[in-house]
């Protein structure tokens, strides 16, 4: 991991949203940095941690992370918000499901 004065800059600023809690991620050189980074991704709920850390990864040369981390969020975010699709067919209620149960029992 190239370490530019951009980088430290951004690791300063993304040391100060993440505080004592996810401190211990900053720590290491090169690729022990990059694998930390990568995890405080996952751990953090922080919206902006999240775009600093792309920074970071774009910066010290490791520009697929920021299109992989938001392609997965695009992904995630797709299926959150998908409707429910039955292709036209009427969905049986709790309680119809639960009226047809004798019957699967008889055919089984």
């Amino acid at each position: 991991m190239k370490l530019t004065e951009t980088v430290i800059e951004l690791m300063f600023e993304l040391s100060n949203l993440e505080g004592e809690k996810n401190a211990h991620y900053l720590d290491g050189d090169r690729y022990a940095l990059r694998n930390n980074l990568i995890k405080l991704f996952k751990v953090t709920d922080n919206p902006v941690s999240h775009e600093l850390i792309i920074d970071i990864m774009n910066e010290a040369g490791y520009p697929w992370f920021g299109k992989l981390a938001r392609s997965e969020k695009e992904r995630v975010r797709a299926i959150a918000t998908m409707p429910a699709q039955n292709d036209g067919q009427q969905l049986l209620s709790d309680d119809e499901f639960m009226d047809l149960l004798p019957i699967n029992g008889q055919i089984h």
